[in-house]
């Protein structure tokens, strides 16, 4: 009657009922990019003794784009020295995970979810999903709360990324609100500072004209938000009175307004993901390819050339 007992148990721990059953355990939900996971993973045992060949953690990336969504694995905590598990048995096993500086951020069309799977020998796997926020890094974080302090706030739909990298956008509340309609930038995190591609859509009698400068920001001046948004201030005060001085083009001219793809750079934030995602996928998300590899040649020159290769402001 026992051993019945037991054959019964281990054909319901193969379907999955009475099985080894996986939890990741994470020391918080949100983090910025460069920001280390303190976690543990736990296994806890079924019903019967199980052999685990292997448990595997990915970090999976999201992004949402007319009505699909597109999945990647950007990063893997690989655990594979098999072991046995004993029935009722709770196994903890400490995990650590480095985020990388040039993650897309989250967003209202970008999420991550890590994903635990344990591959038990003859019987159904289990798995378990762990939503997480990236976030930007504090440099970032204080330059975004500099715009703030100077009218400027994020859209809805800001963050989106368009093939290449992501691009952050702005509208303006403030007293730049007659002059600016839209401020557009993509970031690059680097060891001393952080560089950012500004792209002003400015009103003027016939249209929109957009604007373009590259401008560094050292780590002292990122340390404080209020002396950054004093800084941040004159280069827009300076760009409006001068837009001739930077690259530009008048939509009206050209009938559309083109949010040009502006290139990949080290350390650009949202570069991993032009790397790792299929070029398939890429070719549905914005409209970014499109407008590099149909756009004129000049345009197509700054994005791939130009972008933070200019002298530090």
């Amino acid at each position: 009657m026992l051993e019945e007992k037991f054959v019964f148990k281990s054909f319901l721990a193969k379907l999955g009922h009475g099985g080894a059953k996986v939890d990741f355990v994470l020391d918080k939900s949100d983090y910025a990019l460069g920001d280390s996971l303190r976690g543990e993973l736990i296994v806890q045992g079924g019903t019967v003794e199980q052999q685990i060949n292997r448990i595997d953690i990915e970090l999976v990336m999201s992004i949402y784009h007319k009505d699909h969504y597109y999945t990647q694995t950007v990063g893997k905590i690989p655990f594979h020295t098999p072991f046995k598990i004993q029935p009722e048995e709770r196994k903890s096993i400490p995990v650590s995970y480095v985020f990388p500086m040039n993650l897309l951020l989250s967003s209202s069309s970008i999420s991550y979810y890590f994903v635990s799977h344990l591959d038990i020998a003859g019987a159904v796997d289990s798995s378990d999903k762990d939503f997480v926020q990236v976030l930007p890094p504090l440099r970032l974080q204080n330059a975004l709360i500099a715009f703030e302090q100077i009218g400027f706030y994020e859209k809805h739909d800001s963050r989106s990324f368009n093939g290449y990298l992501q691009e952050f956008e702005l509208k303006p509340t403030g007293m730049f609100k007659d002059q600016i309609e839209e401020v557009e930038f993509v970031v690059s995190l680097e060891e001393t500072g952080i560089r950012l591609l500004l792209e002003v859509d400015l009103y003027s009698f016939f249209g929109e004209k957009e604007i373009r400068r590259e401008i560094w920001l050292d780590n002292p001046l990122c340390d404080d938000p209020t002396q950054l948004a004093t800084h941040l201030q004159e280069i827009l005060t300076e760009m409006i009175q001068n837009p001739q001085s930077y690259v530009f083009h008048s939509a009206a001219t050209q009938g559309i307004h083109k949010h040009t793809g502006f290139g990949i750079a080290a350390g650009a934030v949202g570069g991993v993901a032009a790397g790792l995602i299929a070029a398939e996928v890429i070719d549905e998300i914005g409209d970014a390819l499109e407008d590099v590899f149909e756009g004129d040649e000049e345009e197509q020159n700054f994005a791939a050339d130009d972008f933070f290769d200019g002298d530090e402001d």
